[in-house]
């Protein structure tokens, strides 16, 4: 029995630990502590209204990672957040790891969130039209002349599929479930796709969250047909919904955390996304 003490003391201390952090998970520093992972389409605005949230409540601690959809679903599902932001509906696998576990999922709209289409700044185009933004996205263009614009090759960026509920939403709404064309880059974050449009060399095209800072790339209007405005992701324009490129994200969570913080920063959420939706570091 001597020889197998040290084990089992490490195993006791291993399990005191993991209490001690299962008992103080809603706590941090005798504050009422809520996880908020996922879209980071959202995670910018969101995390402006947790600020203000908490000036108004400071005895709660709210922590807002933006990652992607999937990302969040999975920290939600393994304790690691109490709310999951998601700009895309849940799948199905999702939704059955949640019956799995025992959860059953609450999942409450809270605002719009856009994508502005960028490029350099040097490009002279201006707007694009959908089935333009659709064709270049697909891989049947290959050159901005073929939508007006200069004869210069054409680099596609997006985020992961399914993993970003962004890019998601952008493949349903734009190229209606064509896929991406094989020359089409997937970056892990909007800031990569930033990053490219705003340094790169030759004439890329990307989409990111109208709420990042967008100095240093030319924002494209956009329309659905011919006979539409040509309209830029502005705030009013997300607002009242005539950017023809927004979506409505939600905070998902388990029915059976009736910790009142949670409720309550869900509805300041969904109060000011009704009123004050996105703020943009853009004109």
């Amino acid at each position: 029995m001597k020889r197998h003490l040290p084990t089992l003391v490490g195993i006791a201390l291993l399990l005191l630990c993991t209490v001690f952090m299962t008992g103080t998970a809603a706590q941090e520093g005798g504050k009422k502590l809520l996880r908020v992972n996922g879209a980071s389409m959202a995670s910018d605005q969101v995390d402006k209204w947790a600020k203000q949230f908490m000036e108004a409540n400071p005895d709660t601690r709210v922590i807002v990672i933006g990652s992607s959809a999937g990302k969040g679903f999975q920290a939600f599902l393994d304790g690691n957040a109490e709310i999951a932001m998601m700009s895309r509906d849940i799948r199905a696998e999702e939704r059955k790891k949640a019956i799995d576990k025992g959860l059953k999922l609450v999942e409450r709209p809270i605002g719009q969130a856009g994508l502005a289409v960028i490029t350099r700044t040097r490009n002279p185009l201006n707007e694009l039209a959908f089935d333009q933004l659709k064709g270049l996205y697909t891989g049947e263009y290959d050159n901005w002349k073929q939508v007006g614009g200069p004869d210069e090759a054409v680099r596609c960026l997006t985020r992961r599929v399914p993993e970003s509920g962004g890019a998601v939403f952008f493949s349903n709404t734009v190229l209606k479930d064509a896929p991406f064309g094989a020359r089409t880059v997937m970056t892990e974050t909007w800031d990569a796709i930033l990053k490219v449009c705003s340094t790169a060399q030759d004439m890329p095209i990307g989409i990111v969250p109208h709420t990042r800072d967008l100095k240093g790339v030319k924002v494209l209007a956009i329309k659905t047909d011919d006979k539409s405005p040509a309209v830029l992701p502005k705030d009013e324009n997300i607002k009242n919904q005539s950017y023809p490129i927004s979506l409505t994200f939600n905070f998902v969570w388990d029915e059976a955390n009736k910790e009142p913080a949670l409720a309550k920063f869900a509805d300041f959420c969904k109060s000011q996304g009704g009123k004050d939706l996105l703020s943009s570091g853009h004109p």
